[in-house]
């Protein structure tokens, strides 16, 4: 198994932590020497109440999940961890805001499961590849 398919399947694994019934996604960003330095998945932030059924439903829940990326860049983030020339692995191509969010924090690829999105989120993933490819971050699927 190479290292890309080995952290691929560490995502799936930590997207079951995830309490959204109809999508579970989880990220592990990685740093030289293949060191994991953050991983996330989709979750409520820290401290709110995601025991609340209302909370869990489209499009409500939009407003209160956070995104398994950006959970990774804000655990590290709190932790003090640089994730400048890291690689992210996702399920998926991250969504825009996703995508400020990895070239900000100075990741330089990413490597995701497939690039074939569901198609209600098909235009926001080519303006993500857009920012993700003028920003000089690589995205490929493996």
């Amino acid at each position: 198994m190479n290292w890309d398919n080995y952290f691929l399947g560490i995502c799936e694994a930590v997207s079951l932590r995830s309490k959204d019934t109809s999508t579970k996604l989880g990220a592990v960003i990685v740093g030289p020497g293949n060191k994991i330095q953050s991983t996330g998945y989709n979750s409520f932030p820290s401290g709110i109440d995601d025991n609340v059924p209302a909370r869990q439903k489209r499009p409500e829940k939009y407003k209160w999940f956070e995104h398994a990326e950006r959970n990774a860049i804000y655990l590290a983030a709190r932790w003090g961890t640089s994730l400048n020339g890291c690689r992210l692995y996702c399920q998926w191509p991250p969504c825009p805001d996703c995508a400020r969010g990895v070239i900000q924090a100075g990741i330089i690829k990413v490597i995701c499961k497939t690039l074939i999105v569901p198609t209600r989120w098909k235009d926001d993933m080519e303006m993500a590849m857009q920012m993700l490819g003028e920003a000089g971050v690589k995205v490929y699927s493996v």
